[in-house]
């Protein structure tokens, strides 16, 4: 929405204005699997919304008929830091759809690493976690040595190479874990998988 030209407080307010438009109009009942994705579905809609919303500008601005709940302050940061790390004044839609597809590839993510870390923590192991989470994100920083971490973390080199070994597997089962969350069957959990790589990956 901010791409769009809307400023910050417009866009927070039709952010709304759109999920109240979704939920009591029973949009999202009109998503079918047969025909795409529903993220699909719902930047579609979100377009349509905002096609319309000149229309509707004077009811829908700063709250119009409706009393909107505030979003978190930490949110709100959080949405406007990504318009401002993505978007120019030339962007177009092509590049708000990428930043959509990767905004869902990073939650995906951050759910998958939350489910880890979640599990390590339960197991008493959340300091190793921590220790070992860089060898799963792709931080820029580089790598550590083997042989230092070893030492660090009180363990010997092979074993640090079968904890990783291990914490890769693991971090793999909780992405497919949260990807099978958002389809109905496993034959699609390996679809959208490729999807999330390629999304990362691209430049």
């Amino acid at each position: 929405m901010r791409s769009r030209g809307y400023s910050v407080h417009d866009a927070q307010d039709l952010t709304q204005s759109f999920f109240a438009y979704l939920i009591e109009k029973k949009i999202y009942a009109r998503a079918d699997r047969q025909k795409g994705k529903f993220r699909s579905f719902l930047l579609a809609s979100l377009k349509n919304f905002l096609a319309d919303a000149h229309d509707r500008e004077q009811t829908l601005k700063r709250g119009g008929a409706h009393d909107f709940l505030p979003l978190k302050e930490e949110q709100a940061e959080e949405a406007e830091s990504l318009f401002q790390t993505h978007f120019t004044s030339g962007s177009d839609a092509t590049g708000e759809d990428r930043v959509f597809e990767r905004s869902w590839a990073e939650a995906l993510v951050a759910a998958g690493l939350g489910r880890l870390s979640a599990d390590y923590e339960a197991e008493g192991k959340e300091k190793l976690f921590q220790e070992l989470r860089i060898f799963l994100t792709g931080a820029a920083e580089p790598l550590p040595h083997y042989a230092d971490l070893a030492e660090r973390i009180g363990t010997i080199e092979s074993t640090l190479r079968s904890q990783i070994t291990r914490l890769r597997a693991r971090y793999r089962e909780a992405l497919r874990a949260e990807v099978r969350r958002t389809v109905e069957t496993e034959a699609e959990v390996d679809g959208e998988l490729r999807e999330l790589l390629r999304v990362l990956t691209a430049s």
